[in-house]
């Protein structure tokens, strides 16, 4: 019985030295491996940076159009809502906007109070109904801005106009071959004056963005003679790349 239980109990610890000694084996692969990441990271390079900038008129327009109502009663306030907001939508209608550049950007109803003279007083019920509006006929953001003013009458609410570029990838192109010639100019400078020569690249980042034109002021009801004047101005579309030569 002695024998079996030193036997039993000797297979028993076969696993058990199996695992550790393939713990040791990992730690020692895990070193080598670090040292191997340390030394690649020692590597040799050169490291520039490259910006490419386009400037560009923009070509829509996206402008937040809504109402504004309060009343006493909360279903006047919505009627009147709707439809003075009816009539800013016919106005987008007929200047031929499209209904997938039309979007429901808010809708609130909010009970309105005022402290007067140590009293919560109750005032009415303010309904607000606005849309994001994207124009893509850049001569006509004046007129439609005019015409949806009249048509929202008292309780128009224009919040503001931002300028965009349906489609930039085109310019992020032709921005990011230009910081990719800067670059590479860059890199062979800093080589000439080392005494060296550029080889290939290794590593590129990349970062990119393009500014949002947003015109200054605040635009309200015309009288009726003078039409609103809007001015696009330009965007700039920036690419920047940060690239690493290896030294040939």
């Amino acid at each position: 019985m002695k024998k079996l239980k030193i036997v039993f109990a000797l297979l028993l610890l076969i696993p058990l030295m199996v695992e550790l000694a393939g713990c040791d084996m990992y730690d020692t692969s895990s070193d080598e491996s670090f040292m191997l990441s340390i030394q690649s990271d020692q590597d040799v390079g050169i490291t520039v940076t490259g910006v490419g900038e386009v400037e560009v008129i923009p070509d829509i327009a996206l402008v937040n159009i809504g109402v504004q109502v309060l009343m006493k009663s909360l279903s006047e306030a919505q009627q009147q809502a709707a439809q003075s907001m009816a009539d800013v939508m016919n106005v987008l209608e007929n200047r031929s906007i499209a209904e997938e550049d039309i979007q429901t950007a808010r809708y609130d109803i909010q009970p309105v109070w005022e402290w007067t003279n140590g009293e919560n007083i109750f005032i009415g019920y303010r309904v607000i109904s606005v849309v994001n509006v994207k124009i893509r006929d850049m001569d006509a953001i004046g007129d439609i801005i005019d015409d949806a003013v009249s048509a929202g009458g008292e309780y128009i609410v224009i919040n503001g106009i931002t300028f965009s570029i349906d489609n930039p990838e085109e310019y992020y192109e032709e921005a990011r071959l230009e910081a990719m010639d800067k670059a590479k100019e860059n890199a062979i400078q800093l080589a000439q004056s080392a005494g060296v020569k550029v080889g290939k690249p290794i590593s590129i980042y990349e970062s990119s963005y393009y500014s949002i034109e947003k015109p200054g002021g605040q635009y309200a009801e015309s009288d009726g003679r003078v039409p609103t004047s809007i001015s696009a101005g330009q965007l700039t579309v920036s690419v920047t790349v940060q690239v690493v030569y290896t030294i040939a």
